[in-house]
């Protein structure tokens, strides 16, 4: 019978195979019927992994999920609230709403300045380097703006965290366009900007001031105040002054977005307060006279004129010439312009009218003269005999006319400016008569309120300067001279006074001996209506008696019937005025003209103080300036106070 091999028949006797799978080496195994139905499964699998290797592996493990557990728990628990803030973050953003900045109106209601919305291109620096964009994509966005070279270059090497205001004052049709153009890019930004335009053809620059925005040094101190980089600020004059006040609270609202930074929906808003608008105690049409008048007469002086209500201090006008036009820096200045004006002999960004300092030439016998009468060392009835000036051991002090004004009283010494009377009140005694002496002056003039700041609503005011016997020695390593007294009387020498100073004296003889600190500010109105009044403030009252101060306007009052003020009759109101001629210092300049006037004469309303640089005579330089002055102010004001 054919023998066959039937497969599934398991052979009783023990086979022998090569097993070759741990680490290549070859060695036998007999297989038996027992280990085919698994009665030695360890030995099986550890033939197949090793130990070593199945233990790293397991570790790997462990320590794999150890890992990933300690990531998560950072992430999840002690991270969790900051990447919760930041996706929130990239999901919501707060806006900056900027508040309506408050306007100034003259006294009589009329508006001195508007906000006008305009549109700004604005560029990011910080931006456009982290873009990592290359020049050219920046030149290519602004070529329609038909930028310069060196003002494309000027970007690019700017390195500030600040805003630069690429173009300002956009039309609508190229802020559209530009608006769709620079959407993708975060270091371009087209922004309704607010902007100041202000009224008045130059002649309030200096007593308003402008606005521009954040410069690099003044970035931290206005982030501490919460201000935005992109804002505008106040500079110079008002504007600067109550910049908190006109700039009022901003707004903020809080809005969704969407992953392109599209706005969905607004969650929160905060909206803004309105600054408060500011009356002033200004009268824009007198302000603008005197401009037109220093215009017209001084095309190449220097010039100030301050007018003020004597009863309160309150300032008519302040005018400072040359001018400038405020627009143009609100508006962005170029360099060019910038340099015309800096580069000016005649420096028309510089405020005379309240830090000019000057000689006072003979401005100053107002004072000397009411110091004498308080101090009964004279009378209306005291005289002495002018021939030409007064010897001082060996030195001469002239008189400014030869062979003197003969028999003087303190009014005639007023009317003709006569220095020989003031001589003799000059020293504690000189040739038989008693005076004042330096520390009696030196009183005096503090009293009057020269020497220190009178402290107007402006940023710039300038204290003039009062010599001392002390500051000779310290400054000059010298003594103080009897001379220097001589000199000092009459208004010369080291003395320094600005024109607001000369003003606030004239204004204390016009009241009857009180001085007010000048104010530009009458209310302050909020946007809801609410008005906080200004009212005067009197730095020192009873500084002269009015019996006094009546003697004095007697003086001025003759000065322009028969002195040297009489450039000023004939008006339609009575006018006491004070001429001065003031030494400049340097080779062939004319002296400083100075004229202080006040009207009515018997019941003043108006102080004018007139300085004109290197004008030559007070009577011929600023006298016919306050004569326009006046003249209009007369038949425009007169009957409205």
């Amino acid at each position: 019978m054919r023998s066959f091999f039937d497969p599934f028949l398991i052979p009783s006797s023990s086979a022998k195979m090569k097993e070759g799978s741990l680490g290549g080496s070859s060695f036998d195994h007999e297989v038996s019927e027992t280990f085919l139905v698994g009665q030695r499964p360890a030995i099986w699998l550890g033939s197949l992994v090793s130990q070593r290797r199945l233990k790293w592996f397991i570790f790997g493990l462990i320590f794999l999920f150890l890992v990933l557990g300690g990531r998560l728990f950072h992430l999840q628990i002690l991270e969790g609230p900051a990447f919760r803030g930041l996706a929130e973050g990239n999901r919501l953003r707060w806006e900056f709403i900027a508040s309506q900045r408050g306007i100034f109106f003259d006294r009589f209601g009329v508006p001195l300045v508007e906000n006008v919305a305009t549109f700004s291109l604005l560029f990011y620096p910080s931006e456009f380097r982290q873009s990592l964009d290359a020049p050219e994509q920046l030149q290519l966005l602004l070529a329609p703006l038909a930028l310069t070279e060196n003002q494309i270059s000027d970007l690019l090497k700017n390195d500030s965290y600040l805003p630069v205001a690429v173009k300002e004052n956009l039309s609508y049709e190229q802020a559209l366009d530009l608006m769709i153009k620079v959407q993708p890019f975060s270091y371009l930004e087209v922004v309704v900007d607010p902007q100041r335009k202000y009224r008045g053809q130059s002649a309030l620059a200096h007593l308003l001031g402008y606005t521009s925005r954040i410069t690099p040094e003044e970035k931290d101190d206005f982030l501490k105040k919460g201000y935005q980089l992109t804002e505008k600020v106040g500079r110079t004059g008002l504007e600067e002054y109550y910049q908190e006040i006109l700039r009022g609270i901003p707004g903020q609202r809080e809005i969704e977005i969407d992953a392109y930074g599209q706005e969905l929906k607004v969650i929160a808003e905060q909206a803004p307060a309105s600054g408060q608008n500011l009356v002033l105690s200004i009268d824009a049409g007198l302000q603008e006279a005197i401009y037109q008048s220093l215009k017209a007469r001084l095309p190449r002086r220097g010039a100030a004129v301050v007018a003020l209500d004597p009863r309160s201090g309150q300032l008519r006008a302040l005018v400072s010439w040359p001018t400038f036009d405020n627009n143009q820096f609100s508006s962005a200045l170029s360099e060019a312009d910038y340099q015309s004006l800096i580069q000016n002999s005649l420096h028309p960004l510089f405020n005379r009218a309240i830090a000019g300092e000057y000689p006072s030439g003979s401005t100053i016998k107002l004072i000397i003269g009411l110091a004498a009468l308080k101090e009964g060392l004279i009378s209306k009835n005291s005289y002495i005999n002018s021939v030409g000036g007064v010897w001082y051991d060996q030195w001469f002090f002239p008189d400014w006319k030869s062979g003197g004004h003969g028999y003087t009283n303190i009014i005639k010494a007023l009317a003709e400016s006569v220095n020989t009377f003031f001589y003799y009140l000059a020293l504690e005694e000189f040739d038989g008569h008693q005076g004042l002496g330096l520390a009696k002056i030196v009183s005096y003039f503090t009293r009057f309120g020269l020497g220190e700041p009178l402290g107007i609503n402006l940023p710039g005011e300038r204290p003039g300067f009062v010599p001392t016997t002390a500051w000779k020695e310290a400054a000059k390593n010298e003594p103080w001279y009897p001379g220097d007294t001589l000199h000092l009387v009459i208004g010369q020498g080291d003395l320094l006074v600005t024109p607001l100073q000369v003003a606030a004296f004239t204004a204390a003889v016009a009241n009857g001996g009180t001085l007010y600190r000048p104010q530009l500010v009458e209310k302050m109105v909020s946007a809801d209506g609410e008005e906080t009044g200004m009212p005067p403030i009197i730095i020192r009252e009873n500084i002269a008696s009015v019996a006094d101060t009546q003697v004095i306007k007697e003086g001025m009052r003759s000065a322009v019937t028969a002195g040297s003020a009489r450039g000023l009759g004939g008006l339609g109101a009575t006018v006491a005025a004070k001429t001065g001629t003031a030494e400049s210092p340097g080779e062939n300049k004319l002296p400083h003209a100075w004229l202080t006037a006040f009207l009515p004469a018997d019941d003043p309303e108006l102080v004018l103080t007139v300085l004109v640089e290197n004008g030559g005579e007070g009577s011929e330089a600023a006298a016919p300036i306050a004569r326009e002055v006046f003249d209009w102010y007369i038949k425009n004001r007169l009957t409205l106070n």
